[in-house]
């Protein structure tokens, strides 16, 4: 028993530094994928603004509602990717979170 009683400090210790070194890439990870969705916000709403500016011309001739139903279908995408890029992100940032107080209770000393 004194064997594995003396080896268990350094053994999570070594596993401590290794979860705080992976926190840290999930971090980054996370910080990347927000980086993403916020760019990915910008093109939804550019998008959008010009769906709305081609839209109001749909009744004139059937290339205006063409090129509406390109634009609007063009947005609904955009629009598609950013909720999945949020859901992404969430699932993300929750699992992170579980993650941290986990480390936090084990690693983490007052």
């Amino acid at each position: 028993m004194a064997i594995l009683i003396l080896a268990t400090p350094g053994a999570m210790a070594q596993s401590c530094s290794q979860q705080a070194a992976q926190l840290q890439d999930r971090q980054t990870e996370a910080q990347q994928t927000a980086d993403a969705r916020l760019a990915l916000v910008d093109e939804v709403e550019a998008a959008g603004d010009a769906w709305e500016d081609v839209e109001v011309h749909r009744l004139a001739s059937a290339d205006h509602a063409a090129v509406a139903d390109e634009a609007k279908v063009k947005y609904e995408t955009l629009k598609s990717e950013l909720l999945s890029k949020e859901q992404s992100l969430q699932t993300l940032v929750v699992s992170l979170n579980q993650e941290v107080a986990a480390y936090n209770q084990r690693c983490v000393t007052d």
